[in-house]
């Protein structure tokens, strides 16, 4: 089976002229949000067969369930009228000639989906030379990543130690710390791990760009920053003895530090991504330069001080194959499906037009893209670009001089990958999600999305994300200067005005000890103040001030917030006894039962930390039942009798 991959190993050094099969093998759905419904749409095709719809309501399903509808080949649009408010859907449709799967569309679509506010804990593991030289950009990314909800920690990594010894510490902190992880976001040259077999000769995978020996012979063991990702599996180094790789760093013999998977040995549970723009000689300014400019660009994107038109540019000189399938299924569920371009060339668009994603693809070397450009254009020409994918020959094999994949970081992007091998699912972003968990699935995926069938790269090491894994499509300008006074049994705050776009703001009680946010405001705000009457009980509190926005999307509509501003108050209301302080739920982490310690609240929903429902119910006997749950990071939202909302992370051992 292996070796009848390997027949597409000479496509990716000839161009080809012929129908886009990237185009044909995805069906391009947008989704328009109702008040009845979730409506998804598609533009008309002619064939002969027809059109068969699932979905999932969690992505913890590990399956799409039974066949929602099977609709002809004229159709252009499906209704989905259980699509309720506050609600997440994941959608597949599939397009057959009656017997064959020949297309496919897949879209994660939501209805007015609420905020979110605790988004993870990312650990940053920081390169020990930048001690020094970085530390005011480090220090307001994490401020940044603290304003929106991270909970943020980090640990230091010198250049010449060893991977494994790197990942000990990493397992090692994040068992010991108290913020529980999803991120890793490796920043400089932090030890590059390598592993697999990639070979022609049948015995293990080709490698995924199809150079096996003889034909480039890009064999052997590739960088695998997915290890940095898979705390629980201690990847074996004994037994791959392979010597055919072109270079030596490719070599990997038993007991060489380099570890013999091929495929991921085990399920990633952390979302990696990598800031490493050493070795970057191709561009006049030196590593320590770039990586700042680089912070200094996140910053201005993640505050919405930079811009970019929501658009994406699809370049595909490999149109006999179907990589570019990436790029339009992706897009599409970003942007209209009018806003994208596919007859435009890579590099002279984006020298004088704005796009938010870019994706391109053709014949390959380290530092060249056939029909694209090279290292050398990301060096002179500055795009207005801030996410592009890339997929050519050698590609992914980034650990190497100028590299192609990490040359859009030096100038203007702000996270690249080798998008189409296999097929990337990044499509959650949509609805707000960060690009780092459309990473890790994609790292994951065994066969449940589409992989692309091409040369078996579908859940392979080297499958990475080159820039920051907590970026999204959208960010929200930050709140400033939140202020509060006690007076006459009312707390008044104050703010500044935020710049950007936004609808208003939502402001928030905050239970330090849980981390739990209980919306004040019921309608979103357009002042810049905020009279609290409703705190009856004397005592400490914490408020937040956060811009708000409703969010419309091709997916659909949810809620976005910005960074927040908090402030600390001592109230006074003298006609009521002091509040002391309590724990809401308990125990948490929890193995099994979650109890609520307010009586007063009545409903409860619980979701994972991508915002998919696991479910709604009545709280029944003030406890929740999570023993058939995985272990892991959840979000709690609780509602009392008088329609107050609060939420909370939930630990699961």
């Amino acid at each position: 089976m292996k070796k009848l991959l390997l027949f597409v190993l000479v496509l990716l050094n000839t161009f080809y002229t012929y129908s886009q099969v990237g185009k044909t093998k995805t069906i391009m759905i947008n989704a328009t949000a109702q008040v009845d419904g979730i409506t998804l749409n598609w533009k008309a095709e002619t064939f002969t067969g027809d059109y068969r719809v699932y979905k999932r309501t969690s992505l913890l399903i590990n399956s799409w369930g039974n066949q929602l509808a099977a609709l002809p080949s004229s159709a252009t649009n499906y209704k989905d009228i259980s699509a309720t408010a506050g609600k997440s859907i994941e959608y597949l449709i599939v397009k057959t000639d009656g017997t064959n799967a020949n297309a496919f569309g897949y879209l994660y679509a939501g209805n007015e989906l609420k905020e979110t506010h605790y988004k993870g804990g990312i650990v940053m593991v920081i390169d020990s030379t930048y001690i020094g030289a970085l530390d005011a950009e480090i220090l307001q990314y994490q401020n940044d990543l603290k304003a929106e909800g991270w909970q943020v920690s980090k640990i230091f990594a010198g250049r010449n130690e060893k991977p494994n010894t790197v990942k000990i510490r990493l397992k090692t902190h994040v068992n010991n710390t108290n913020k529980p992880t999803t991120t890793v976001f490796l920043i400089g040259h932090i030890p590059v791990p390598y592993s697999g077999g990639f070979t022609g000769d049948g015995s293990n995978w080709p490698p995924p760009d199809g150079h096996v020996e003889g034909v480039g012979n890009h064999t052997g063991a590739w960088p695998a920053d997915v290890y940095y990702g898979d705390l629980n599996f201690d990847w074996p180094d004994s037994d791959i003895s392979m010597t055919t790789g072109a270079q030596s760093r490719h070599h990997n013999e038993p007991g060489d530090g380099k570890f013999d998977p091929t495929k991921l040995p085990d399920t990633a549970e952390l979302e990696v991504g990598r800031l490493d723009l050493f070795n970057m000689t191709a561009f006049t300014q030196n590593e320590i330069t770039l990586t700042k400019n680089y912070f200094k660009r996140n910053h201005l994107w993640r505050t919405q001080q930079i811009s970019a038109i929501e658009r994406g540019l699809i370049d595909d000189n490999f149109t006999g194959l179907s990589i570019a399938a990436t790029g339009y299924h992706n897009f599409s569920s970003f942007f209209p499906i009018d806003s994208v371009y596919t007859t435009k060339d890579y590099f002279t668009e984006m020298k004088n037009n704005n796009y938010l994603w870019s994706f391109g693809c053709g014949a390959g070397s380290y530092t060249t893209c056939n029909g694209i450009g090279t290292t050398s254009n990301f060096a002179t020409d500055s795009l207005k670009n801030v996410f592009t994918m890339l997929a050519g020959s050698f590609f992914g094999d980034w650990d190497i001089q100028n590299s192609f994949l990490k040359a859009p970081l030096c100038k203007n992007a702000l996270a690249s990958c080798w998008g189409g091998i296999p097929k990337w699912y990044l499509h959650t972003m949509a609805m707000g999600k960060h690009i780092g968990y459309g990473t890790r699935e994609t790292q994951n995926n065994n066969g449940f999305y589409y992989t692309g069938q091409f040369n078996g790269s579908a859940n392979e090491i080297h499958i990475a994300l080159m820039g920051d894994p907590t970026l999204c499509n959208r960010h929200l300008p930050p709140t400033k200067g939140l202020s509060a006074i006690s007076s006459n049994k009312i707390v008044k705050l104050k703010w500044n005005k935020a710049i950007g776009k936004f609808d208003g703001y939502a402001v928030y009680k905050l239970d330090t000890l849980n981390n739990a946010y209980t919306r004040v405001n019921k309608q979103i705000i357009a002042d810049t103040f905020y009279n609290d009457s409703n705190n009856f009980y004397s005592g400490n509190y914490t408020y937040v001030i956060r811009t708000i926005k409703k969010e419309t999307t091709a997916s659909g509509t949810y809620f976005n917030v910005g960074g927040e501003s908090r402030v600390n108050i001592a109230h006074t209301n003298s006609t009521l006894k002091v509040l002391k302080p309590q724990i809401l739920v308990y125990p948490n982490p929890t193995k099994d039962f979650l109890h609520i310690s307010d009586e007063n609240y009545t409903f409860a929903a619980l979701y994972d930390m991508q915002g998919r429902e696991i479910f709604v119910k009545t709280i029944d006997n003030k406890t929740l039942n999570l023993t058939e749950l995985p272990s892991g990071i959840y979000i709690l939202r609780l509602i009392n009798s008088q329609n107050q909302e609060t939420t909370l992370p939930i630990i699961k051992e």
